[in-house]
């Protein structure tokens, strides 16, 4: 028999510790790359250089309580943030290896009618990653021209609200163009409204062509004569050497937070085809269709030079229908019905925000929750009291990718730029999914997919591969009608998901400050309640009663 001699007494001890040293150093190692992950993303440190004067500090104090009415006692905490030059294109959603409220004492409570200044100050940094780069492509919207149907009430109202939100999508934010032109139609003005509205158009840099109505008509009449308007002054500035490739057809109340973003989506289209393209924005620009849902943009819609041509010439307003129906259908409807029935073209969808295809929708996420980058808004002032205008002001710091960006934090704060400011107390979900890399489409055949532009591979979801988690789940998405096809390639979607109630500060407040950091306010009301009294008997209000206020200061990082 033979006997194999066992390693000695010595040899095991040092083997283990050997053993032991090794688990040590990546133990180690781990750790120092974790903290330096952490600290490259974000510091939480005392910085002695407080960025305002403290008599504006109070001013600014001054400026939200006489306009959103304050309670006497608020709590106040301001952050400065210092942006690094990293790209934000690869994903909706960015993790923050720190804590958003490193300190229990964050938040002070300020006497409003008496504040001590040097406590308004930001004197805690952070550090987020911010746009690849500072600069925006020269001209991003020199393919583009865009029509609106409104009235010049409409756009004077709030303020000029309307104008000044096109201000941010339609020039370089320096008062010149950026190359995307307009076609604004009002409904019956007077020669004096026209000629203000070219005059303030002129002024802010928005590069357009203003007509009327001569008489009150019907929203889908104004937007087929639209489509005329057009099809005329793209003919025009074609003439003199600036051809545009896709019309916007648009209501009044559509933001668009990029068009590089827009031309970037846009790009896996033939342009030089027939093509008809819906970009609804939330769930209620779609409409139940049978068992299926179903939209033709629901307020936006992009359409190719060839289309445009064409379809003054089709009888839009002519189709078979009671006028009692005609007259309660919306005119992107109408529009998408018209050129099914006469040019026998395929309706393309790019979902904005939610899709019909999103089998993780929940009815309680704001459009801004559902973790994806906007391709544009819709009446976000009324759905969701929202300043777009205010909101994208941001960006002049931090590049279009920052715009409504989640950055989600290690204590289970989420901050959607430029939007809100929430706290999870029972906690956040970090619940991450892959970009769709598909294309859903409903009756229609290889070749007529390509015959209508469209340039990517054709993947029917019903060929149901149980090998991609993207089309595996066809079966539980919601249906779409023949005809309609939803376009969703490498989209990201990574909703926010929490446990429990939330807290959540709305933005209320963004200014750019002398040296071109932006200031943004967040407020969140207190919650009424019964009032404890202190030992004289006056009433003495709990935290949670209180207004409270969160600043935020992005800047752009310089050298130190």
């Amino acid at each position: 028999m033979l006997l194999c001699k066992g390693l000695s007494a010595f040899q095991v001890r040092l083997s283990h510790l050997l053993l032991t040293v090794c688990i040590a150093g990546v133990l180690f190692q781990s750790t120092r790359l974790y903290r330096q992950r952490e600290s490259d993303v974000t510091h939480d440190w005392e910085d002695t250089d407080i960025v305002g004067d403290s008599q504006h500090e109070v001013e600014y104090l001054e400026r939200l309580a006489d306009r959103y009415g304050l309670t006497n006692l608020t709590k106040w905490q301001s952050w400065r943030v210092y942006l690094k030059e990293e790209s934000l294109d690869t994903e909706p959603v960015t993790d923050v290896y720190a804590d958003f409220q490193p300190y229990p004492d964050m938040a002070k409570i300020i006497d409003v009618k008496n504040p001590n200044a040097s406590e308004l100050g930001a004197s805690k940094r952070m550090d987020l990653p911010g746009g690849s780069s500072w600069t925006q492509p020269k001209m991003p919207g020199s393919g583009f021209l865009f029509g609106v149907s409104t009235s010049y009430e409409r756009i004077a109202d709030r303020d000029w609200a309307i104008l000044r939100a096109w201000k941010r999508w339609l020039t370089d934010g320096h008062g010149s163009s950026n190359g995307a032109g307009m076609v604004l139609m009002l409904d019956k003005a007077s020669a004096n409204q026209i000629e203000v509205m070219e005059t303030m158009l002129l002024e802010a840099g928005i590069d357009a062509y203003v007509t009327s109505t001569n008489e009150f008509t019907s929203k889908t009449k104004r937007y087929y004569d639209l489509v005329r308007e057009l099809k005329v002054y793209g003919a025009t500035l074609a003439a003199i050497g600036q051809s545009k490739d896709w019309s916007g057809v648009i209501e009044d109340t559509i933001f668009f937070p990029s068009l590089t973003y827009l031309r970037d989506r846009l790009s896996s289209y033939n342009a030089s085809e027939q093509l008809y393209i819906g970009i609804p924005s939330e769930r209620s620009d779609w409409h139940q269709d049978g068992d299926s849902m179903a939209t033709y943009g629901g307020g936006a819609v992009m359409l190719s030079r060839r289309l445009v041509s064409a379809i003054p010439k089709l009888p839009c307003l002519e189709l078979e229908m009671p006028m009692s129906l005609h007259r309660a259908q919306k005119w992107d409807v109408v529009l998408g019905e018209c050129v099914k029935k006469w040019e026998d073209i395929n309706v393309h969808v790019m979902p904005a925000l939610y899709s019909a295809h999103d089998s993780d929708y929940r009815p309680e996420l704001e459009s801004h929750e559902t973790g994806v980058r906007p391709l544009l808004l819709r009446d976000y002032q009324e759905r969701h009291q929202l300043d777009v205008g205010m909101a994208h002001l941001v960006t002049n710091v931090c590049g279009e990718a920052c715009f409504m960006h989640q950055y989600l934090f290690r204590d289970d704060w989420a901050v959607i730029n430029g939007v809100s400011i929430s706290h999870h107390p029972n906690g956040l979900n970090r619940n991450r999914r892959r970009p769709h890399h598909r294309h859903h489409q409903n009756q229609h055949d290889h070749d007529n997919h390509h015959r209508h532009g469209h340039n990517h591979k054709h993947r029917n979801p019903q060929e149901n591969d149980q090998n991609d988690p993207d089309t595996s789940d066809a079966a539980a998405k919601p249906r779409v009608p023949g005809q309609l096809t939803v376009d969703e390639d490498k989209v990201e979607r990574m909703p926010l998901e929490w446990t429990g109630r939330k807290e959540v500060w709305k933005l209320v407040d963004s200014v750019e400050m002398v040296g071109g950091s932006v200031r943004q306010a967040y407020l969140k009301r207190g919650v009424q309640s019964q009032q404890d009294k202190d030992q004289e008997g006056v009433p003495k209000p709990a935290e949670e009663e209180l207004d409270s206020i969160i600043v935020l200061i992005w800047e752009k990082e310089t050298v130190k």
